[in-house]
């Protein structure tokens, strides 16, 4: 099999210091590595919908949810994980763009509800097509027998660390 960048590391290590176990780099390098070029295809896809990450992750978490009146700013910044000054910030962009709309929550008067606009849902929806479909391309190299076992070593490894919640 060819050698890659992590090869390249391990081996200078080997070389450098020949009691040093860098085995681990083998995946942890290798991840770091994989998620950094993935996250500039993601980028370069989402670029030409004009869209940041930040923003694909509210507009498709609003069709996800898919609450015909509405989502909490709240609820949206727990399911994205941030602030809810973070979300404000990504909502006030999205409003300003015509993707989403506030209105006013019915049942809390200082309180707003989020939806998406028709325009909004269709961007969304049409980045997420394109975004899957370059996942596949980006994933195509891997059989399907090797997709299986990644995602289910990388499953193992997320439920190990990501908060529970």
């Amino acid at each position: 099999m060819e050698s890659d960048s992590v090869d390249r590391i391990r081996q200078a290590w080997r070389h450098r210091d020949p009691q040093l176990d860098s085995s681990s780099l083998e995946i942890t390098g290798r991840l770091v590595l994989v998620a950094g070029y993935y996250e500039r295809v993601v980028g370069s896809v989402l670029d030409t919908f004009d869209l940041s990450v930040a923003d694909f992750d509210v507009l498709n978490t609003l069709r996800r949810v898919g609450d015909p009146h509405g989502s909490k700013p709240s609820d949206l910044a727990r399911a994205a994980l941030i602030t809810t000054g973070a979300m404000t910030s990504r909502l006030d962009r999205l409003e300003r763009t015509g993707l989403i709309r506030r209105t006013p929550d019915p049942d809390d008067r200082r309180g707003v509800l989020v939806q998406l606009t028709r325009q909004g849902n269709k961007l969304a929806r049409q980045a997420l097509e394109k975004l899957i479909a370059m996942n596949e391309e980006f994933l195509a190299p891997l059989s399907g027998q090797q997709s299986a076992s990644v995602a289910a070593a990388l499953k193992q490894l997320l439920l190990q660390h990501e908060p529970s919640g």
